[in-house]
């Protein structure tokens, strides 16, 4: 089936701020043209990338249009409701839950915890050898629960896939009793915090037609007008076809192994929970070295926490007050559940991750591309998403990522483009910070500045770190304007000549700027007078509009009289060869 990805990016929103990338576990984005995309074969639907995007440009894919348009049909409809809804919705009656989701059109809600209490009796009995046809790998087992991290492991970590129980997971085993109790044509509609059980709903379409998340449900609600904790909690809201057991201990971190010491299990066995893509991959490292002597049961889960800390729940905060919740809903629950105890086998096909191999030649290649030939220039400060500068080039050798990625290169880049520019300007410019010290200036700016400050500039170009006061006599300027004063803009006298000096803020308190024209430059006072020359006319025709009447022809006449001055010396400017500064002072 043809389905956008569960995770994608709103590409006119992105900001190219790389955050998605920094904070994603198995770096599941490609860079294209300054914007993050999400790359499907490698997403494992965490939904991280959605809670941090300052912007929010990754979405979430909205399903909340078919499962309306699903309940509008002549099917029966059943929720499969995440036992995490208490956590969701604190102090709500269940009941109460009930009854709003059948005033959206369903016709019963089922929790998905009776799918966990069959998932965890399952598994039970896998684990001492009464499922015939399956294999115990490493005498390891990994519940199959949480289907992030089934992909995650499957994909990335692909020696421990054979350790995951190869059973369903709690809401296919749900979806599945609720098929063979209330017929083979029943919809379910799955509703949890979860972003991942979307994507199990589009590869396993025969038993969940719709997962929608929290925060669909809460946009449900109200359009509709419902106030959940406004509803009746009548008996005829109950759950069907019962509730659930131990299973709705699930949603946190520890649950699945609290509903699977309910049964007996083999000697000596150990039970781990590990929460969170990174711990879980910290916790597997080694462990495909060893065989554990007894069974070693692993419950992994990939939100920190547990589900409880879902990427669609209302907040990923006040975890004690959540597992409080869902502890409370558990002491209220059966301690033994009627179920058919039907096979729950499943084989999952997820192909692993291909690493590729870049070459030593192309990493290094694609390192000159931003600028780091040795290895000192290689400062893995990690601004680009990846964690080493070698990192970040194999993902430019594979196409996934851009130079301008770089923060260090960019900022050289822009700096080298600067500097080029300050020192192709013929006029003198400086650029000098709050301490009145020179970041930047041109040759120019030295040669104005005299001859020492010109020494000085062949020795060191640019002046980096050199005091202005002691270049200029009238740094008075800069420190008027870094205190807030509006644009200085005059001729002073420096030595024997008249320099013009534009003066400008660039950072209010922290930089300013400086332009300099030596005036007695005969290209520049040519250049200074047909600039005053063209002024002179711009204000004349200005006051010919207002006073026209008055001056009739002269106007004209005067206008042509300036432009004939501007024509000469423009005419004189390109006849005469260029002279020295003293020559044309004399």
């Amino acid at each position: 089936m043809d389905l956008l990805n569960p995770v994608y990016t709103e590409k006119a929103e992105c900001q190219d701020c790389y955050k998605c990338l920094r904070e994603c576990v198995v770096k599941a984005i490609k860079v294209e043209n300054g914007r993050a995309a999400v790359v499907s074969e490698l997403c494992v639907l965490c939904g991280h990338c959605v809670q941090v995007c300052p912007v929010g440009a990754k979405k979430v894919r909205n399903d909340l249009g078919r499962a309306r348009r699903l309940v509008e049909t002549d099917r029966r409809v059943i929720v499969s409701l995440a036992p995490s809804f208490v956590s969701e919705f604190p102090g709500l009656d269940p009941l109460k839950m009930v009854s709003a989701l059948k005033k959206l059109g369903f016709q019963a809600v089922s929790e998905t915890a009776r799918g966990a209490d069959l998932v965890a009796r399952q598994v039970a009995r896998l684990m001492n050898g009464e499922v015939p046809g399956t294999e115990v790998h490493n005498n390891v087992f990994i519940s199959s629960a949480c289907p992030t991290v089934v992909e995650y492991i499957c994909k990335f970590h692909p020696g421990f896939a054979p350790a995951i129980t190869a059973i369903y997971s709690p809401l296919m085993a749900h979806a599945r009793e609720l098929k063979d109790l209330f017929g083979p044509d029943t919809a379910v509609v799955f509703i949890g915090p979860c972003i991942s059980k979307k994507r199990e709903s589009d590869t396993s379409r025969n038993l969940v037609d719709v997962a929608i998340d929290f925060q669909d449900l809460r946009l449900w609600f109200d359009s509709a007008g419902i106030n959940v904790y406004a509803e009746q909690a009548g008996e005829e809201n109950d759950f069907l076809p019962a509730r659930a057991g131990e299973g709705v201990l699930y949603p946190m971190d520890g649950g699945m192994i609290s509903a699977l010491r309910q049964y007996s299990l083999p000697p000596g066995t150990t039970c781990m929970a590990f929460s969170g893509l990174e711990e879980i991959g910290s916790a597997l490292e080694g462990l495909d070295r060893k065989r554990p002597g007894a069974p070693v049961f692993l419950e992994l889960l990939a939100c920190p926490g547990g589900c409880i800390n879902g990427p669609r729940s209302r907040t990923r905060s006040g975890t004690v007050e959540k597992r409080l919740s869902v502890r409370s809903y558990a002491d209220t629950a059966p301690r033994d559940i009627q179920a058919e105890d039907a096979s729950l086998a499943f084989h999952r096909v997820i192909l692993p991750v291909s690493p590729g191999t870049v070459s030593p030649g192309a990493i290094a290649a694609e390192l000159k591309r931003t600028g780091k030939y040795t290895r000192e220039d290689e400062l893995n400060c990690g601004g680009c998403g990846y964690d080493t500068c070698r990192a970040f080039a194999a993902a430019m050798a594979t196409g996934v990522a851009e130079p301008g990625m770089c923060v260090s290169y960019m900022r050289k880049l822009a700096q080298k483009k600067a500097n080029g520019l300050i020192r192709s300007i013929p006029s003198g410019v400086v650029i000098v910070d709050k301490d009145l010290s020179i970041v930047e200036c041109n040759s120019n700016f030295a040669r104005i500045a005299g001859e020492e400050a010109l020494r000085l500039w062949e020795l060191k170009p640019g002046l980096e770190g050199a005091s202005l006061e002691k270049i200029l006599p009238f740094q008075r300027y800069f420190h008027d304007v870094l205190h807030g004063a509006e644009l200085v803009d005059r001729d002073v006298r420096l030595g024997g000549r008249i320099v013009h000096a534009t003066i400008f803020g660039i950072e209010r308190g922290e930089y300013a700027g400086g332009v300099f024209q030596d005036v007695t430059d005969p290209r520049v006072r040519k250049d200074r007078i047909v600039s005053q020359a063209r002024k002179v006319i711009n204000k004349n025709l200005a006051v010919v509009q207002k006073i026209a009447y008055l001056l009739g022809e002269n106007a004209a006449e005067t206008e042509a009289t300036l432009s004939s001055i501007i024509e000469s010396y423009e005419t004189e400017a390109e006849d005469v060869p260029a002279v020295s500064n003293e020559r044309g002072t004399r």
